[in-house]
Protein backbone atom coordinates (compact mmCIF):
# COMPACT_ATOMS: atom_id res chain seq x y z
CA UNK A 1 0.00 0.00 0.00
CA UNK A 2 1.20 3.46 -0.75
CA UNK A 3 0.46 6.48 1.35
CA UNK A 4 0.17 9.97 0.04
CA UNK A 5 -0.74 13.27 1.59
CA UNK A 6 -3.44 15.21 -0.22
CA UNK A 7 -3.43 18.96 0.37
CA UNK A 8 -2.59 18.55 4.04
CA UNK A 9 -5.99 17.01 4.91
CA UNK A 10 -4.50 13.72 6.04
CA UNK A 11 -3.30 10.47 4.62
CA UNK A 12 -5.03 8.68 1.75
CA UNK A 13 -4.34 4.98 1.36
CA UNK A 14 -4.04 3.77 -2.26
CA UNK A 15 -3.37 0.25 -3.44
CA UNK A 16 -0.52 0.04 -5.91
CA UNK A 17 -1.87 -2.18 -8.72
CA UNK A 18 1.27 -2.11 -10.87
CA UNK A 19 2.82 -5.30 -9.38
CA UNK A 20 -0.50 -7.10 -9.70
CA UNK A 21 -0.78 -6.05 -13.36
CA UNK A 22 2.78 -7.28 -13.97
CA UNK A 23 1.95 -10.68 -12.50
CA UNK A 24 -1.24 -10.93 -14.56
CA UNK A 25 0.62 -10.11 -17.78
CA UNK A 26 3.24 -12.78 -17.04
CA UNK A 27 0.50 -15.34 -16.35
CA UNK A 28 -1.25 -14.38 -19.58
CA UNK A 29 1.96 -14.92 -21.55
CA UNK A 30 2.56 -18.30 -19.90
CA UNK A 31 -0.96 -19.47 -20.76
CA UNK A 32 -0.66 -18.17 -24.32
CA UNK A 33 2.47 -20.27 -24.79
CA UNK A 34 1.31 -23.46 -23.07
CA UNK A 35 -2.30 -23.84 -24.29
CA UNK A 36 -1.42 -24.46 -27.97
CA UNK A 37 1.12 -27.05 -26.83
CA UNK A 38 -1.57 -28.86 -24.85
CA UNK A 39 -3.82 -29.07 -27.90
CA UNK A 40 -1.09 -30.74 -29.96
CA UNK A 41 -0.74 -33.57 -27.47
CA UNK A 42 2.41 -35.28 -26.39
CA UNK A 43 3.77 -35.77 -29.89
CA UNK A 44 4.30 -32.49 -31.70
CA UNK A 45 6.97 -33.40 -34.23
CA UNK A 46 5.61 -36.11 -36.51
CA UNK A 47 7.66 -37.47 -39.41
CA UNK A 48 6.65 -36.44 -42.93
CA UNK A 49 5.08 -38.77 -45.47
CA UNK A 50 4.98 -38.28 -49.23
CA UNK A 51 1.62 -40.02 -49.60
CA UNK A 52 -0.86 -39.51 -46.80
CA UNK A 53 -4.58 -39.04 -46.29
CA UNK A 54 -6.59 -37.21 -43.67
CA UNK A 55 -9.10 -39.29 -41.79
CA UNK A 56 -11.93 -38.27 -39.49
CA UNK A 57 -12.97 -40.06 -36.33
CA UNK A 58 -11.22 -43.37 -36.31
CA UNK A 59 -9.35 -45.95 -34.32
CA UNK A 60 -7.70 -45.36 -30.95
CA UNK A 61 -4.44 -43.39 -31.18
CA UNK A 62 -1.34 -44.44 -29.25
CA UNK A 63 1.23 -41.64 -28.89
CA UNK A 64 4.92 -42.11 -28.06
CA UNK A 65 6.87 -38.99 -27.14
CA UNK A 66 10.62 -38.48 -27.39
CA UNK A 67 10.84 -38.76 -23.60
CA UNK A 68 9.41 -42.28 -23.81
CA UNK A 69 5.94 -41.45 -22.44
CA UNK A 70 3.01 -43.50 -23.74
CA UNK A 71 -0.51 -42.15 -24.23
CA UNK A 72 -3.66 -43.68 -25.62
CA UNK A 73 -6.22 -41.15 -26.84
CA UNK A 74 -4.52 -38.53 -24.66
CA UNK A 75 -4.49 -40.56 -21.44
CA UNK A 76 -0.99 -41.20 -20.05
CA UNK A 77 0.12 -44.77 -19.38
CA UNK A 78 2.83 -45.68 -16.89
CA UNK A 79 4.16 -48.82 -18.57
CA UNK A 80 3.81 -50.97 -21.66
CA UNK A 81 1.64 -53.41 -19.69
CA UNK A 82 -0.77 -50.58 -18.82
CA UNK A 83 -0.73 -49.52 -22.47
CA UNK A 84 -1.52 -53.06 -23.63
CA UNK A 85 -4.43 -53.30 -21.18
CA UNK A 86 -5.81 -49.95 -22.34
CA UNK A 87 -5.49 -50.96 -26.01
CA UNK A 88 -7.25 -54.24 -25.28
CA UNK A 89 -10.16 -52.46 -23.58
CA UNK A 90 -10.32 -49.84 -26.37
CA UNK A 91 -10.58 -52.57 -29.01
CA UNK A 92 -12.97 -54.80 -27.07
CA UNK A 93 -16.20 -53.43 -28.57
CA UNK A 94 -14.88 -52.50 -32.00
CA UNK A 95 -15.24 -54.57 -35.14
CA UNK A 96 -12.19 -52.89 -36.68
CA UNK A 97 -9.15 -53.90 -34.63
CA UNK A 98 -6.92 -51.10 -35.97
CA UNK A 99 -4.65 -48.89 -33.87
CA UNK A 100 -2.95 -45.68 -35.01
CA UNK A 101 0.51 -45.00 -33.58
CA UNK A 102 1.94 -41.47 -33.42
CA UNK A 103 5.67 -41.56 -32.72
CA UNK A 104 7.87 -38.49 -32.43
CA UNK A 105 10.16 -37.94 -35.44
CA UNK A 106 13.67 -39.19 -34.75
CA UNK A 107 12.54 -41.73 -32.16
CA UNK A 108 14.45 -45.00 -32.45
CA UNK A 109 12.76 -48.01 -33.99
CA UNK A 110 13.38 -50.09 -30.87
CA UNK A 111 11.10 -47.81 -28.80
CA UNK A 112 8.42 -47.77 -31.50
CA UNK A 113 8.81 -51.52 -32.02
CA UNK A 114 8.10 -52.19 -28.34
CA UNK A 115 4.85 -50.19 -28.63
CA UNK A 116 3.87 -52.00 -31.84
CA UNK A 117 4.49 -55.36 -30.17
CA UNK A 118 2.41 -54.36 -27.12
CA UNK A 119 -0.46 -53.36 -29.45
CA UNK A 120 -0.25 -56.68 -31.31
CA UNK A 121 -0.30 -58.61 -28.02
CA UNK A 122 -3.36 -56.60 -26.94
CA UNK A 123 -5.32 -57.78 -29.97
CA UNK A 124 -4.69 -55.14 -32.63
CA UNK A 125 -4.90 -56.78 -36.05
CA UNK A 126 -3.68 -53.73 -37.93
CA UNK A 127 -1.35 -50.95 -36.83
CA UNK A 128 -0.99 -47.73 -38.85
CA UNK A 129 1.80 -45.23 -38.27
CA UNK A 130 0.64 -41.60 -38.32
CA UNK A 131 2.71 -38.99 -40.18
CA UNK A 132 2.13 -35.42 -41.25
CA UNK A 133 1.82 -34.73 -44.97
CA UNK A 134 4.94 -33.50 -46.74
CA UNK A 135 4.51 -30.00 -48.13
CA UNK A 136 4.85 -29.95 -51.89
CA UNK A 137 7.30 -27.43 -53.24
CA UNK A 138 5.89 -25.59 -56.29
CA UNK A 139 6.00 -28.53 -58.67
Amino acid sequence: MALSIANGRGRIADINVTPMADVMIVLLIIFMVTVPRLREGAVANLPEAAHSRVEGEGPPVVSVSASGAFLIDGLPMLSLDDLAAAVQSALANRADKTIHVKAEAGLGYSEVGRVLEACRRAGAQSVALVARPRLRSGR
